[in-house]
C-alpha cells in the first residue's frame, strides 16, 4: 500500500459501514484498565500500599500505552490533511478528488467510534465515584 493510500479505512468503504479495528479494540480495553487503576489507588492506598501502587505502575503504564497510540494516529491524521490540503479545499469550496473523499469518509468514520463514547463515560462515571468515595472516606466517615 503506497503513502496515498495508507490513511484510507478501504474495510469501511467496502463493507459501507465504519470497521473499527481489533488493535484500536485492545487499547481500548487497556484504556480502561488504565482508568480503573488510577481509580482504585486510593482505595487501597492505606489498606495494601505495594498494591496500590501496582495499580499506579499499571495505570499510567496503560496510559503511555494508549495515548501513544492515538498520537500516532493523529499524527497520521494531520500529515494527511497537510498532504492533501483537504482544510483549505472545504475552507475555499474548492473541487475534492476521489482519495479527498476517501480521506473525509475515514475521518466521518474514526469520529462516529462508540468505543469514544463509552471510554468518555467510562471516566466520567469512575472518576465520579472515585471522588465520591473519598469524599466519604476522608471527610464523612471520621
Amino acid at each position: 500500500m503506497n503513502k496515498k493510500n495508507a490513511f484510507v479505512c478501504y474495510d469501511c468503504f467496502k463493507l459501507k459501514s465504519c470497521k473499527e479495528s481489533a488493535v484500536s479494540w485492545v487499547l481500548f480495553f487497556i484504556a480502561l484498565v488504565a482508568v480503573i487503576s488510577l481509580r482504585a489507588v486510593n482505595l487501597f492506598i492505606s489498606i495494601n500500599p505495594l498494591f496500590a501502587k501496582a495499580l499506579w505502575y499499571i495505570g499510567v503504564g496503560g496510559f503511555l500505552i494508549f495515548f501513544t497510540y492515538k498520537f500516532k494516529y493523529d499524527h497520521i491524521l494531520h500529515m494527511e490533511l497537510d498532504r492533501t490540503g483537504l482544510k483549505d479545499k472545504l475552507l475555499h469550496r474548492k473541487e475534492l478528488s476521489g482519495h479527498d473523499l476517501d480521506v473525509l469518509g475515514t475521518i466521518v468514520c474514526k469520529l462516529s467510534s462508540r468505543k469514544d463514547k463509552i471510554n468518555y463515560g467510562f471516566i466520567f462515571v469512575s472518576s465520579f465515584l472515585a471522588l465520591a468515595i473519598a469524599i466519604y472516606v476522608d471527610f464523612i466517615k471520621k
